[in-house]
């Protein structure tokens, strides 16, 4: 990712599993639309989901995003 984007949020714990729980909830949804859709239904099990990832930016910006919330209430709790 030569042109990537570096982003940096302080909330609360709170706030950030809250954030995490909507952000899962939505991918979630989005996953099952794309999952059954015309686009991507003869794409075999094991590469359907790695191919909507790249064919839908936002939700690979998601799961990033929620990778990265994760990790940092797991940080947080173990302190």
């Amino acid at each position: 990712m030569g042109n990537a984007l570096q982003i940096t949020a302080q909330m609360p714990a709170a706030e950030a599993e809250a954030l995490l729980a909507a952000m899962r909830q939505s991918y979630s949804t989005s996953l099952n639309e794309h999952w059954y859709a015309d686009e991507f239904r003869y794409v075999p099990d094991g590469e359907r989901h790695s191919s909507i990832l790249k064919k839908k930016p936002a939700m690979a910006a998601q799961k990033r995003l929620m990778a990265a919330l994760s990790l940092s209430l797991k940080a947080v709790k173990q302190s």
